[in-house]
């Protein structure tokens, strides 16, 4: 029995390291992680027992009652583990709702047939053997599987092609251990490695389907940014701003069509972008943007800059939408005063914080966003990608009358910059 002491460690070992994986990963939402690590402690304890129920079969020593207790706990764990399986499918089915149900009856049962003699007998040697119910049990343990089955089918429908067939080969692991185990009369019991190398793999399986996802999003996004970022009221009013500099002064005309050109190239380079880009970049893309505001708004727009830091990344188009709604909601809402428009970084001990802030009207805090019958789907996607690509989080801050501060706050990577983090990989 040495080797399959061997085998609880290493099937023990892989789900220690997989509760490792989960809870370093961030992106995991914390009621997922519970969900990942009460599997891993039934399939661990599940395979414990049966260790256990193995060792202390024929062993006059062990009271009768201890054999008959782990024995049941053997019974109750064993189809659990085939149940756990589909805890890792993330979505509601009437597979899992009937699965529970069996696991809850069978939970119910073992402890009278054992106890009772119906599932299992011992002999004087306190050997155990079949008892006349045993076969119903050897059933609802197939019927198990045979939902488990019906729920990785029904579940590999939204998949990919090159998805589902991980999914499938995942399956087809687990099932030949258990065929292995039960043909091999009990020799080779490598049913619960099997399993547990099954859920590292779907551990990678769902990690990859979630960057998948994660690609798609941001593919999308992409042409959002696309629309939402060159507004056609922007365009006019620049392209009227140098026609009339085109009469009063040709080189300021000629400056203006060259910054234009140069903004218009880098929104439509962000297109191509699906990763972070240098901070620096994106601050020279929004001064772009701001020196032609200012052609239109002049001495009634000022701009201040107090860069405290640059070494990091951040989402493409993330500060000019930002710098965008300041001058729309903030610079405009001023008739009297200049408005001002604050661009500042600052970093941290955790993260990097890139602050817009403006003297403009403010708004109410209680009604995020504004209130005023538009959808804000700038605000909307900068939010969105910071979470997605970096973690990040976007914080609004506004009092009326006072104006409104935008914070951007990008995470730092073991006290490294993200660019860093990024390149190393």
């Amino acid at each position: 029995m040495n080797y399959y002491i061997c085998e609880i460690i290493l099937t023990w070992l892989t789900l220690i390291i997989l509760a490792v994986l989960v809870q370093e990963n961030n992106r995991i939402p914390q009621k997922e992680k519970k969900s990942y690590f009460l599997t891993y402690g039934v399939i661990a304890l599940a395979a414990l027992s049966e260790w256990l129920g193995l060792q202390f079969n024929g062993d006059p020593s062990v009271p009768l009652w201890t054999v008959k207790l782990i024995k049941c706990a053997d019974y109750i764990l064993t189809p659990m583990a085939g149940g756990a399986l589909v805890a890792q499918i993330h979505h509601k089915s009437i597979f899992k709702k009937l699965i529970a149900i069996i696991l809850a009856v069978n939970t119910v049962w073992q402890p009278i047939g054992i106890f009772t003699g119906l599932m299992i007998t011992f002999d004087d040697q306190h050997y155990y053997h079949d008892g006349p119910l045993y076969y119903a049990y050897i059933a609802l343990y197939f019927l198990i599987i045979l939902f488990v089955v019906l729920e990785f089918a029904f579940f590999g429908k939204s998949f990919r092609k090159q998805n589902k067939v991980s999914l499938c080969s995942t399956f087809v692991l687990i099932i030949a251990g258990i065929l292995i185990q039960d043909f091999s009369d009990d020799r080779y019991r490598i049913a619960y490695l099997a399993l547990a190398i099954a859920m590292a793999l779907m551990f990678i399986h769902n990690t990859e389907f979630s960057q998948l996802v994660t690609d798609d999003f941001l593919k999308e996004q992409q042409y959002q940014i696309m629309m939402s970022q060159i507004q056609p009221h922007f365009l006019y009013n620049t392209l009227g701003s140098i026609q009339a500099l085109c009469e009063l002064d040709p080189k300021a005309a000629a400056k203006a069509t060259s910054q234009f050109s140069q903004y218009l190239r880098g929104n439509m380079d962000s297109i191509k972008q699906t990763a972070a880009v240098p901070f620096e970049k994106e601050l020279e893309h929004t001064k772009l943007y701001l020196e032609l505001e200012q052609l239109r708004f002049k001495s009634m727009m000022n701009v201040t800059y107090d860069i405290a830091c640059t070494d990091f990344s951040v989402p493409v188009l993330t500060l000019q939408p930002i710098a965008e709604n300041a001058v729309r909601h903030g610079i405009r809402g001023i008739k009297k005063s200049v408005g001002t428009v604050t661009i500042s970084t600052k970093e941290l001990s955790d993260r990097y914080e890139i602050i817009v802030a403006d003297n403009g009207p403010g708004f109410d805090p209680q009604a995020l966003p504004p209130n005023d019958g538009r959808t804000h789907i700038g605000i909307k996607n900068v939010r969105d990608r910071l979470r997605h690509v970096c973690n990040g989080k976007l914080i609004i801050a506004s009092a009326v009358g006072k104006g409104t501060s935008v914070t951007l706050a990008i995470p730092k990577e073991k006290g490294a910059s993200y660019a860093d983090i990024r390149h190393r990989r």
